[in-house]
């Protein structure tokens, strides 16, 4: 299994990463997508994206983005550079970590996934603004997205799939595909990892590929566009 992260960032995020996203592997299906969402602290006057725009832009270099992932690095400097905002990236190591500062306030907001953030959500230690892809969260439907927001174009797919290595004979290829859908499309998986903040539904292998090397357009165009250098 293999996620956004190694297969649409990494390529782009390193100069030398050891593989090759396309070439190296054999799609197999999509599994689904996680829900990744915009979340501030409640000190933040805010409870639009154009209100946090405009209350970024009111107090140049006063506010910090949190990130503990590739997700959350691209996401945040996407907003930062679409936006043309003055604040602070703090990196972390694992959600966790930047929740512990989020919650009392030591950085302004980040970009987190469903699953950590909505016991803080709902305790209302934190307020969500926005979802990252262009079409809504089933899982958090009333939650606009950032397009919807005003921050038009905004896209970012947080996904997962399931590979095999390259040039894995098509029967193989075949069978697990029937296999595992079978498994990812059941009621039973999707009930599963919706409660994880997750979102399951699977591809045929070339809907897998294509949708691998259009996210590899994208994730190349949000690191290089905002400036972020590879490690």
């Amino acid at each position: 299994m293999s996620t956004n992260s190694p297969h649409s960032a990494v390529p782009f995020l390193m100069k030398n990463p050891p593989y090759d996203a396309a070439k190296d592997f054999t799609a197999i299906t999509r599994m689904g997508s996680y829900t990744l969402m915009l979340v501030v602290h409640p000190s933040i006057p805010a409870t639009s994206v154009k209100e946090l725009i405009a209350h970024v832009k009111a107090n140049p270099g006063k506010l910090t983005y949190a990130s503990a992932n590739t997700s959350g690095v691209v996401a945040g400097a996407t907003l930062k550079h679409w936006a043309k905002l003055d604040m602070l990236h703090v990196p972390y190591k694992s959600a966790p970590n930047a929740l512990q500062d989020l919650l009392p306030g030591r950085v302004s907001m980040m970009f987190n996934d469903f699953t950590t953030s909505l016991p803080h959500i709902k305790s209302k230690a934190i307020r969500p603004l926005a979802s990252t892809r262009l079409k809504r969260s089933s899982l958090f439907p009333e939650l606009p997205t950032m397009d919807e927001a005003g921050v038009e174009g905004f896209d970012m797919d947080s996904w997962a799939g399931i590979f095999a290595p390259a040039n894995t004979p098509q029967p193989i290829v075949t069978q697990l595909n029937t296999e595992l859908r079978k498994i990812i499309d059941s009621p039973e998986t999707k009930q599963k990892l919706r409660s994880a903040g997750f979102e399951a539904f699977s591809s045929s292998p070339k809907e897998l590929d294509d949708f691998v090397k259009a996210q590899l357009a994208k994730w190349g165009r949000m690191v290089k566009d905002p400036g972020i250098q590879p490690e």
